[in-house]
């Protein structure tokens, strides 16, 4: 998980919609609630993840999907599940592509000699044979078009230098471009992480790529200050195809609706000992599950203990896909158990959870809103972190429960100091002693096992139907606000009926006095089923509004589409009247732009591929918003800046031509989100 989208969600101007978490007051726990609460074991939680956090694998307890620790360590949870009273423990696997980093090495031979430690980046390519590459080092900054053509006789033929930022994602654009300019291989450092340590990502370069420490990258760049460096590196980096990969998961069986699931996930694949990413959520949830059976508490609906690998990387299908991550769940959903969809009531993932001085994020899809600020309040947990919940979900391992239809959420912490969390995400010193508070994680234990009692006994499902539509709603506003134009008028309306319809169904059920099981089962049902049916058709992969990395955040269907039809109307107002620097503005928050202003044409296109190409989409297929591409438009006002009496006439004609393409892009959004409307009503009408 990257947690630096807390920065992009805070700003967001569209979107996110938050609940107000503070407002109401707390009520009560049940003696059940109660019970369990007290009965949560931190003790026991501290000492499984110290458990988990220790294996002895390489890479100090990687556990990579696809590989032989995955196998182990997935054997080893279902043998724990076992010991705290799950039954039916269940391991089954999913095929993906597995890459496995063998050995990797860097050393500086002149102007001095020293050996410095590195190590691949996720998914990246090995030099040719896995032998040594020796070449003179250049530093281009951020990888940029403008810091490779500054770089005197060019970088063709050397090894790069190249310093992380978030604009560059993952630094995919950015060593996509020093190939494209004939570099051999690139060298990433990331200023944002603890200098001592050695910063892991994945990313789908087409080159060698390696990371080291923000310390060592300062004493290559004051060599480099005082004349020309030459290094040697290497790598052997593994890619398998069809290797299984494995997903764990226990029962607590209900007594009364055994076949409706309430189900907590955590993914546990992780690079190197996974600390915070992510064993501290899988000792959390099972925590709550030796509660449960210490207990002796028996939930009405069945309760799901799961773990999921393919988290972290493994490309379903081919290792050139950007979608790699998240795919456990997606692949459960979608191959292994799609009749789930059916069954689970809801789905608490806990992702990155336990970091002091946090926030709590909480990513709901929007029915649950409500019973998740009302849970806050109740837990008392306000009296330690501060609480966000919010829409929409994103892409974790929540967001394939979200496109199948299920009521889903993420959990998630922030460190508002950056001297816990982001100062050691995905870091080869992320230990248990360095990123994780007992009173933190034991946050998450409560707010979990409480919710997911909650969900459990209550006999109707809390969901309240009209948050769905006001999330629309809210989307639309901001899109009438840039695009007055717009044909909302007949979705508007089916928003109007599909509310009637809930709100009739809300007071046919307040009217019931002693509503038989049966009754109940069938109004869970419809309940159940309008979700499912309206929302998978609410919220997009987002490509660059809210985040430059494509698919980190999520928007709404028209999201996309109002910010870009915006900024196109701007960018051709500006040009006819001669404004060309307003007119680049305009195209540099197109979305795709924050990144693709900053390479070239052809690695522009290459990078829009890895994401927006390939056949193997896996978990966007069918939740990618349509791509505008301007980036020759904006190449070609750039040189005509400056020009006296420059003419926009053929940029003018370009964006009039994608502007009309937006304006049927829109039109066939509005009518899938307007029959998921129509059909979610003829569900609650149904009789």
């Amino acid at each position: 998980m990257l947690v630096l989208v807390v920065c992009f969600i805070l700003v967001a101007s569209m979107a996110f919609a938050a609940f107000p978490a503070q407002a109401g007051k707390p009520s009560p726990l049940s003696a059940d609630e109660k019970l369990l609460k007290g009965t949560l074991d931190l003790d026991y939680a501290m000492d499984l993840l110290w458990r988990l956090s220790s294996f002895d694998y390489p890479y100090v307890g990687e556990v990579i999907p696809g590989s032989i620790e995955d196998y182990e360590t997935s054997n080893y949870i279902a043998n724990e599940m076992r010991s705290v009273g799950l039954e039916d423990v269940t391991i089954e696997s999913f095929k993906l592509v597995n890459w496995e980093p063998v050995s990797a090495s860097l050393e500086v031979i002149s102007p001095e000699h020293k050996a410095i430690p590195t190590r691949s980046h996720g998914m990246s390519w090995s030099t040719p044979g896995g032998g040594p590459i020796e070449a003179e080092l250049v530093d281009v900054g951020y990888g940029r078009t403008q810091d490779y053509e500054a770089v005197p006789g060019g970088v063709e033929g050397k090894i790069v230098l190249i310093e992380r930022n978030e604009v560059m994602w993952y630094m995919g654009p950015s060593v996509r471009e020093a190939v494209y300019h004939g570099a051999l291989a690139a060298i990433i450092w990331n200023p944002a992480r603890d200098p001592a340590g050695i910063n892991m990502d994945c990313a789908h370069n087409n080159a060698t790529t390696l990371s080291i420490t923000v310390n060592d990258a300062l004493y290559v760049k004051d060599l480099l200050a005082q004349g020309p460096v030459t290094v040697r590196l290497s790598a052997d980096n593994r890619f398998t195809e069809d290797r299984d990969a494995y997903i764990v998961y226990g029962f607590i069986w209900g007594s009364e609706f055994p076949d409706e699931y309430v189900l907590l996930e955590a993914h546990h694949d992780h690079w190197w000992s996974g600390a915070n990413d992510n064993n501290a959520a899988i000792a959390s949830q099972m925590a709550i599950a030796k509660a449960i059976t210490d207990s002796g508490i028996q939930p009405k609906r069945t309760i799901v203990f799961m773990t999921c690998s393919g988290h972290e990387s493994g490309t379903g299908g081919s290792q050139e896909s950007f979608w790699d991550w998240a795919l456990g769940t997606h692949f459960f959903m979608t191959e292994l158990h799609p009749e789930w969809a059916d069954r689970i009531v809801m789905s608490f993932v806990s992702d990155y959870v336990g970091i002091p001085a946090a926030v709590m994020f909480v990513e709901t899809t929007p029915e649950m809103g409500g019973f998740l600020t009302k849970l806050f309040r109740d837990t008392g947990i306000s009296s330690l972190m501060l609480p966000f919940i919010f829409t929409p979900v994103s892409s974790f391992d929540s967001w394939s429960f979200y496109a199948a239809g299920v009521p889903t959420c993420s959990i998630y912490n922030i460190d508002l100091t950056g001297l816990h969390g982001e100062f050691y995400y995905h870091m080869d010193i992320s230990t248990v002693d360095r990123v994780i508070d007992p009173e933190y994680l034991m946050a998450d234990m409560v707010y979990r096992a409480v919710g997911a009692l909650r969900m459990s006994e209550n006999a109707l499902l809390p969901y309240e139907l009209t948050e769905i539509s006001k999330n629309v709603r809210e989307a639309l506003d901001l899109l009438l606000a840039r695009v007055p134009d717009a044909d909302i008028a007949n979705l508007v309306s089916q928003l109007d009926e599909f509310d009637a319809s809930a709100i009739a169904l809300d007071k046919y059920i307040d009217s019931l006095k002693r509503p038989s099981k049966a009754k109940i089962t069938a109004i869970n049902a419809k309940l159940h089923l309008a979700v499912k049916t309206v929302n998978p058709h609410i919220w997009d992969q987002d490509i660059g509004l809210e985040n430059p990395l494509p698919g980190w955040c999520t928007v709404s269907k028209f999201d996309t589409y109002t910010n870009d039809m915006g900024q196109l109307m701007d960018a051709i107002f500006a040009l006819e009247a001669g404004d060309g620097e307003s007119a680049l503005m305009s195209l540099e928050n197109v979305a795709t732009m924050d990144w693709g202003e900053h390479v070239s044409y052809p690695v522009y296109l290459d990078c829009l591929w890895t994401f927006n190409g390939t056949e193997y989409l896996n978990w966007a297929e069918g939740y990618l918003p349509w791509v505008t591409n301007v980036h020759q438009v904006h190449s070609s006002i750039e040189e005509k800046i400056g020009s006296a009496g420059a003419d926009y006439s053929w940029e003018i004609s370009q964006l009039e031509s994608k502007l009309d393409v937006l304006y049927s892009k829109l039109v066939v959004t509005t009518l899938e989100v307007d029959q998921a409307i129509v059909d979610g009503t003829a569900v609650l009408s149904a009789t």
